[in-house]
């Protein structure tokens, strides 16, 4: 997989515009956490904070995989780095990763409870306290509840993210003219930047890819053929061709990757390559351990959840069930 980052659940702060505060010269908007609901994360780092009183914390640098880009919408995004100096852009800092929802529900169960106590600690003592005090506690499970269903429908588009999936990225081992060696950078890398370069990927084996690696040191070309067998290419790409070609076991296009490392669906009739059969000494042949299903899992577009569009059609069953009885 392209991020190939550890995978863990998270209390994901919520936040809101809650009114309005004063400003340099006018009036600002005021904006705070109003609810934690649980979501994997992308882990990238811990970290220990040191106080001025001694004492240190723990801290952790996650990527939420699903972040709010407008008023009602939320995307899909991945782990993105400043180039100069490398830190991440979109990162945020929590206390605690989890294993598995559960734990983390619990934490951020408890989160919800402070949260919600904080809304009506503070009122002043009347005669209604205890009225205003349930209307404060409904109010804020009323937003819980909208927000529980985020919850639910980002762990639904985020089924790909398991933990399982962590593994070691292999650099990349190539075959041109007649010469094999390993590359320092792995198969995404490479994809990014030999954009314009003729080549075909190979996906092979762990087993068929350290015997390749063998092969490294002793030059012997002539053994690649035997290692890798019959294995099927998984991506193709001529350098007058601005898209790189995902394509199956028979040669059919499926998709294309293209420069902005976007996956577009082939919508024409799937056509063998024939190509694929004749390829030239001018060709590199490159040879890795990623899947097909790597590669269309680490390039897909995932869809956006809009909140009122998740909220919209459980709402009118509510109301529609309550009318009935």
């Amino acid at each position: 997989m392209k991020c190939n980052y550890p995978v863990k659940y998270v209390a994901m702060p919520i936040i809101e515009q809650i009114g309005w505060c004063h400003g340099l010269n006018e009036l600002e908007r005021n904006y705070d956490v109003v609810c934690y609901i649980v979501s994997k994360c992308y882990l990238l780092s811990d970290k220990i904070r040191y106080k001025e009183n001694g004492k240190s914390l723990k801290e952790y640098e996650v990527v939420f995989p699903y972040q709010k880009r407008q008023y009602y919408s939320w995307e899909r995004v991945i782990p993105e780095f400043n180039l100069i100096n490398y830190a991440c852009t979109n990162s945020n800092l929590v206390d605690k990763v989890f294993d598995n929802y559960e734990e983390a529900l619990e934490f951020a169960t408890q989160k919800n409870k402070e949260l919600c106590d904080k809304t009506w600690v503070y009122l002043p003592y009347t005669e209604d306290l205890d009225e205003r005090i349930l209307e404060k506690k409904q109010e804020f499970n009323d937003r819980l509840s909208s927000y529980k269903m985020l919850e639910q429908q980002i762990l639904i588009n985020t089924s790909d993210l398991e933990q399982s999936n962590v593994k070691e990225l292999n650099k990349l081992i190539i075959n041109n003219k007649g010469k094999i060696k390993v590359l320092s950078r792995n198969l995404y890398e490479h994809l990014r930047f030999s954009s314009v370069s003729n080549f075909i990927v190979y996906s092979v084996y762990p087993e068929q890819y350290e015997k390749l690696i063998a092969l490294v040191g002793n030059q012997d070309v002539c053994d690649v053929s035997r290692i890798i067998g019959n294995v099927s290419p998984i991506l193709y790409n001529k350098s007058n061709n601005k898209n790189i070609m995902v394509i199956n076991q028979y040669g059919n296009v499926l998709y294309y990757i293209n420069e902005w490392e976007y996956l577009i669906d082939n919508n024409e009739q799937k056509m063998p390559s024939v190509e694929l059969k004749s390829i030239s000494d001018e060709i590199e042949c490159l040879f890795t351990t990623e899947t097909l299903e790597d590669i269309v899992l680490s390039f897909k577009r995932h869809e956006y959840i809009n909140l009122d569009e998740i909220q919209g059609p459980i709402l009118k069953k509510t109301l529609f069930d309550r009318n009935k009885k």
